[in-house]
């Protein structure tokens, strides 16, 4: 009673398999395919190009080996490479003052040994206040280092 149910609830699953029904129904498949691959090939004879010709934009065959005008050696384009060079060094350093922070410190350190050479040098001359230049130039140099490393951090 319950395969009867079954059977009759789903009636497909139930019907016998028709072998050569099915091989017929694929080479009717096949047959309709073989229609179709012969039309394309047929398309593709009628917008066949002719020998020598474009097949698409960016097929390069036909362009010229050196160029109508050389624009190498051109001065005009070379003092405008040069200005849009400057530009983009100001424009990187104005968008990024840690670069000029950067480069200040790293200049100061022969800033501060020259002044530094030099007080010595006044102090044993006769001029007492070399000394003070020779310290505050090591204490500016140490604090110029110290707000360098603090903004490093940031």
């Amino acid at each position: 009673m319950f395969l009867n149910r079954l059977i009759s609830a789903v009636p497909e699953i139930a019907k016998p398999i028709d072998i050569p029904q099915m091989l017929l129904e694929q080479k009717e498949t096949i047959r309709k395919a073989d229609i179709l691959l012969k039309q394309v090939k047929d398309i593709n004879k009628i917008n066949a190009l002719p020998k020598g010709a474009v097949k698409n934009m960016y097929d390069a065959g036909n362009t010229l080996k050196t160029p109508i005008l050389d624009m190498s050696n051109n001065p005009l384009l070379v003092k405008a490479e040069r200005f849009f060079d400057y530009i983009d060094t100001t424009a990187k350093y104005l968008t990024h003052p840690i670069l000029i922070v950067n480069a200040l410190a790293g200049a100061s350190y022969w800033v501060c040994l020259i002044v530094s050479i030099g007080g010595v040098m006044f102090y044993m001359v006769g001029h007492k206040k070399g000394l003070q230049y020779t310290g505050g130039s090591i204490l500016g140099y140490t604090l110029i280092q110290a707000i360098n490393y603090g903004l490093n951090l940031l």
